[in-house]
């Protein structure tokens, strides 16, 4: 059996990458000036399996409850909600390392 390419994940998911782009922008940040146009000529030349991996880091960032509420989340765990500094950190923060931060803190305060 043969593993499915995310050529072949994103035509049978999506129906094409620009299906995959429009899923994935609502969840992402784009630069500050950035329009929507800009954002999907830029996400064009993006492999299918990072995109694939970044909407999966979207969708698991907005079940967290998206940025402030993973930093919020992470602050508690931590001890320190009330320290802006160590928020404002964490606000300048990606995706990725809010996400990894959150689900560490939360095995280990279970354990």
């Amino acid at each position: 059996m043969a593993n499915t390419t995310p050529l072949q994940i994103t035509k049978e998911k999506y129906g094409s990458k620009e299906a995959l782009i429009d899923a994935l922008l609502p969840l992402i940040d784009k630069f500050d000036d950035e329009s929507d146009d800009d954002a999907k000529k830029r996400l064009k030349y993006v492999a299918n399996r990072k995109l694939l991996h970044l909407l999966a880091l979207g969708e698991r960032a907005k079940e967290l409850g998206g940025r402030d509420g993973m930093v919020k989340t992470i602050a508690e765990l931590k001890g320190q909600p009330k320290d802006n500094e160590y928020t404002d950190f964490l606000k300048r923060r990606t995706l990725g390392q809010l996400v990894d931060q959150v689900t560490a803190l939360q095995k280990a305060a279970k354990s």
